[in-house]
């Protein structure tokens, strides 16, 4: 299906999330992001809150990203600041200027959206960060061709 929304120009707040930094390939991407929304939600549940947003990976340097050495920072955004526990940090997301949009389609056919917002970006005359963020609408279990993900590049 792909493209579900207009590639869209946006202001983000500043924002307080939870969030651990993980490195690992394509084959561990999914345990390690489905474990660590786990441990992220179970300290939002210590500390008696809930997130903001659904859970979001952000790929620093995505282009650069291979299949066996992926850099992924894994979060859920809270309402107020929050304690950090053991490698699960408390960070503050800065205000920025955001391009974004929502996909429904397999993983793989992302790529498209990407390349798209891509020279979205280039032709409005703005300038990538170098990171993406997706935020995924859908579980695991959904059908892949069902999954939904909205795709953020912060604008330098």
């Amino acid at each position: 299906m792909g493209k579900i929304s207009e590639i869209m120009l946006l202001k983000q707040p500043e924002q307080f999330a939870l969030a651990v930094e993980v490195r690992t390939d394509m084959n561990g991407m999914s345990k390690a992001i489905g474990g660590n929304f786990v441990r992220i939600d179970s300290l939002f549940k210590e500390q008696r809150e809930v997130t903001t947003d659904i859970p979001y990976v952000e790929y620093p340097d995505f282009e650069s990203l291979t299949e066996q050495n992926i850099r992924m920072i894994i979060g859920l955004k809270s309402p107020k600041e929050l304690q950090g526990k053991e490698d699960i940090q408390s960070i503050i997301i800065p205000e920025r200027k955001i391009v974004s949009c929502l996909h429904r389609g397999t993983y793989a056919e992302l790529a498209t959206l990407y390349n798209e917002m891509m020279e979205w970006i280039k032709s409005n005359g703005y300038k990538a960060s170098g990171t993406s963020i997706e935020y995924y609408y859908t579980g695991p279990d959904a059908p892949e061709e069902e999954q939904v993900t909205r795709v953020e590049m912060p604008l330098l």
